[in-house]
């Protein structure tokens, strides 16, 4: 395909929504509501309404009940026991407000929620959702008149000076090119997940490396290592199931790191898993009769009305129920790396563009020492997508209504649109699936993201730098080719983010487990780790957390 040929087509809108799943499609909606006449434009490189994560898993929104818990006293608990003094505890505290009034919007914008909520930790609660979310969402948003555009992917961002102008991007079926002129911008295009579990996958990173391209600054890499327990047979996750781990000799190795039920698996369990299999003690096995979470999977089905989710849970149990007869289990990466940094108001570095959802959740420090939602609270990644979402359009629709038409510069431009279809040029090279192959070997292993020490992370990094070697004679066939490669160089720049940041942090703190530095270091990395692409190279720094502005601190303080 290197004589291809391929329409050239421009469009121009105030609100320009990169990515169709929850938070984009909620920021959307938001946004018409506070300003009706606003022209507001979703790109989705799938189908928005059937892409993200919402639609993919248990279903389930975190809920707080505001008679009896307060913002004040969850944020404190928050701090302590999960985000461990890295938390902005000012953003919490409004998640948690807001709460009520996120579960009555969803519900106002098509969505049916549940009245029974099921206790899930320390003051929260869940309740389910069907896996029909986005598109009740979809439905109210083109009902208001957001402008949706499927099957074409961003391939970057165009700025003007400090300020966004717009994007650029091409269609995955065609390959047309498109170029956006937007007053203002949205990213909502989910975190980096590494293709590796299937509900997770597709989280591709491909907009947090975009934005780190235009200069977006990045913030919290490192905490982009979130992992779960998985049925050795089936690949089924298994949640509530590091509450019942076994060895192979009989012995009880939860009691090794876990003293009483928690809201959501906690590294500890990874590492313990890790050392029992290093002991030569392995496999592990789940006890599940022993929980009352986990004596019954068939539960979580049947404990709300959500007929549109019911026959893939039933499929997806039934097979698994097929083959996993002695629970064996093992320890699984997902990721969820969400670092673009953004203020409390959702605005990033660059003016006038917002990031929303699991691409900047740990990048607004809202969540702390803990990777992506579930971050130890399940619910709270739908729920933190929509109050994510509804602040950057109240950002957003104040910034458009005193900003000019955006000017484009059209040289930009044309250097984006040689790098989008660079991999179609090559008459010969290597297709995008060896690359992804060669990234997952180094960020799957437990002890390489989970459990880390400077030996291995040093080995990770230089095995990457070969890997980003390979990339460079990425060649594709057709239009979605075209996009694996892209986003196998965004999986890169995330892994060496995530690594480089991780060999950086010398201490343990929440999810982030340093074999080598195993306890918490308030008087020297009581930080957030903040990287910047200068002239091309990756550069890190650090920024001192404001706890002196907050109700909780340290023990130290």
């Amino acid at each position: 395909m290197g004589n291809f040929q391929y329409e050239e087509i421009k469009q121009t809108t105030d609100l320009l929504i990169i990515g169709g799943g929850i938070a984009g499609l909620t920021a959307a909606v938001a946004a018409k509501e506070l300003n009706p006449l606003a022209d507001i434009l979703i790109v989705e490189k799938q189908t928005a309404g059937y892409s993200g994560k919402a639609n993919k898993g248990g279903g389930v929104l975190q809920y707080f009940d505001l008679e009896h818990t307060t913002p004040e006293t969850f944020a404190e608990y928050h701090a302590h026991s999960v985000g461990c003094y890295l938390g902005n505890q000012n953003l919490m505290k409004k998640y948690v407000s807001m709460n009520n009034y996120m579960l009555d919007k969803l519900e106002e914008w098509g969505v049916k929620v549940p009245k029974k909520r099921i206790p899930t930790g320390p003051m929260t609660y869940m309740v389910g959702v069907d896996l029909d979310i986005t598109v009740q969402v979809r439905r109210t948003a083109e009902k208001m008149g957001v402008k949706i555009l499927d099957k074409v992917t961003i391939s970057d961002l165009l700025t003007d000076g400090e300020k966004i102008s717009g994007a650029v991007g091409y269609s995955i079926l065609d390959g047309t090119f498109y170029t956006f002129a937007a007053k203002a911008v949205i990213l909502a295009t989910g975190s980096q997940n590494y293709r590796v579990a299937p509900m997770w996958s597709s989280g591709r990173g491909d907009g947090i490396a975009a934005a780190y391209r235009a200069g977006a600054q990045m913030r919290n890499p490192e905490f982009g290592n979130f992992a779960q327990l998985y049925k050795v047979k089936s690949n089924q996750e298994v949640v509530f199931g590091e509450n019942v781990m076994y060895n192979a000799l009989g012995e009880n190795i939860t009691k090794n790191f876990r003293r009483f039920m928690e809201a959501d698996i906690s590294s500890t369990a990874v590492r313990e898993w890790y050392e029992q299999m290093s002991a030569g003690k392995g496999p592990i096995y789940l006890h599940p009769e022993e929980s009352e979470n986990t004596k019954s999977e068939e539960m979580m089905f049947y404990a709300w009305e959500r007929p549109y989710g019911l026959p893939f849970w039933k499929a997806n149990f039934e097979k698994a129920k097929a083959v996993d007869k002695d629970c064996e289990i093992v320890a699984g990466l997902v990721g969820e790396q969400s670092p673009v940094k953004v203020d409390e108001h959702m605005e990033t570095s660059i003016q006038g563009m917002y990031a929303a959802g699991d691409v900047s959740y740990c990048g607004s420090t809202a969540p702390g020492a803990v990777p992506a939602p579930p971050g130890r609270n399940r619910g709270s990644g739908i729920l933190n997508a929509v109050f994510a979402g509804i602040l950057s359009a109240e950002s957003a629709v104040k910034y458009i209504q005193n900003t000019s038409e955006p000017e484009l510069d059209p040289a930009m431009i044309e250097q984006c649109k040689q790098f989008a279809y660079a991999p179609l040029t090559r008459e010969s090279g290597i297709l995008a699936k060896e690359v992804i192959n060669e990234i997952q070997k180094i960020v799957c292993p437990m002890e390489n993201m989970v459990y880390m020490n400077q030996y291995r992370l040093n080995i990770a990094l230089r095995k990457l730098e070969n890997i980003k070697d390979m990339a460079k004679q990425m060649k594709a066939d057709d239009f979605h080719g075209l996009l694996s490669c892209h986003e196998a160089e965004a999986m890169i720049l995330c892994a060496e983010m995530q690594l480089k940041a991780a060999s950086m942090r010398k201490e343990s703190r929440g999810w982030f487990l340093r074999e080598d530095y195993p306890q918490m270091d308030n008087e020297q990395w009581l930080k957030w780790i903040v990287v910047k692409n200068v002239n091309g190279e990756m550069v890190f720094d650090t920024e001192d957390v404001p706890i002196e502005q907050w109700d909780v601190q340290p023990p130290k303080f």
